[in-house]
């Protein structure tokens, strides 16, 4: 009898763990509409056409009960100006968001990325610059930082650093610039270099591994694709290729008008690219219609638990111990 009921036990606690455990290890968002997503909501925001999709308090309710699954990782500025999942177009769950000044990737920023990717299994990993970054211009003009910053802004000496030697003529402006965008693969080196889960999965594919530069003031967000030595970084391996679309936004004449007093132009070009309609029809139908979580989610289990104990109750009543009844 003892062994009886110590094997019903070990069905009721293990079995519910073995469920969990075998989650489904691909993400429903392949790389290349995971990135596609990116580009028509920036399109959208661009032209003053934002959906805003998935705000509402059903979408709550699902990525509280159910997990959440967003299908791209970024790491962005902390600046103010570039609010990620508004620029993108995107909602609650759609996006796991890194922000740090400078756009750096540190220990923890590779920590919190390796948890979007290798845990959440995100397709797309973006490091995100943007114009007029405080963190690198001081960094280039040798501003006098106090307190925890230097530590910081360290990651960044390197890539102003490249941009001088590479552009030794250019003036503190544009030299600026050119450390913004270097900025940006100094992250993307920085992770492939120190993060092994990372790479393993850029080596097969599962996540592309991008950059990009935001320019806060027309709105759009520049591809720069993957890094230019990137089978280097990943020992020699050349990833599948993706899809990677340019952003191609056209942000409406006067970039300072409000939306509401956009010129017409403006929302006919918006509605005659296809892009941009499609996008809230197919783009987000794909992210809400996949499963929130990676994952078990929490009514599933309950109501999985519940089963199971019914199933031992019966296996004990009518099976090992029908001569009780």
């Amino acid at each position: 009898m003892f062994i009886k009921r110590l094997v019903l036990v070990f069905l009721l606690v293990f079995a519910p763990l073995s469920v969990m455990a075998s989650s489904p290890g691909a993400h429903p968002v392949s790389p290349e509409n995971g990135l596609k997503m990116l580009t028509e909501g920036n399109l959208r925001f661009a032209l003053g056409q934002s959906t805003h999709p998935n705000t509402s308090f059903s979408r709550r309710l699902l990525t509280t009960t159910e997990g959440q699954a967003p299908f791209a990782t970024v790491i962005a500025c902390s600046d103010s100006r570039v609010p990620v999942e508004i620029l993108f177009d995107q909602g609650i769950g759609d996006l796991f968001v890194i922000k740090v000044a400078g756009n750096v990737a540190d220990t923890d920023e590779i920590g919190s990325a390796e948890y979007g990717v290798d845990h959440l299994g995100t397709p797309v990993l973006m490091v995100l610059g943007h114009s007029y970054c405080g963190a690198v211009t001081a960094v280039t003009t040798g501003a006098e930082v106090h307190g925890s910053i230097p530590a910081l802004v360290d990651n960044i000496v390197p890539a102003v650093d490249k941009a001088r030697h590479d552009h030794p003529d250019a003036e503190t402006p544009e030299l600026i610039v050119q450390a913004i965008e270097t900025n940006v693969w100094q992250a993307i080196e920085d992770l492939l270099d120190t993060s092994h889960a990372i790479a393993d999965r850029a080596k097969d594919g599962r996540v592309i591994v991008i950059g990009a530069v935001y320019d806060i003031l027309t709105g759009k967000v520049n591809i720069l694709g993957a890094h230019p030595n990137q089978t280097e970084l990943l020992g020699g391996v050349t990833p599948p290729v993706h899809a990677e679309p340019a952003m191609h936004a056209e942000p409406a004449k006067d970039a300072h008008a409000p939306a509401e007093q956009a010129p017409a132009e403006q929302a006919d070009a918006a509605h005659a690219d296809p892009t941009v309609e499609k996008a809230a029809a197919e783009g987000h139908a794909e992210a809400a219609e996949a499963p929130s979580s990676g994952g078990f989610g929490f009514f599933s289990f309950i109501v999985f638990v519940l089963l199971l104990i019914g199933a031992v109750f019966v296996l004990d009543k009518k099976i090992l111990n029908p001569d009780q009844d």
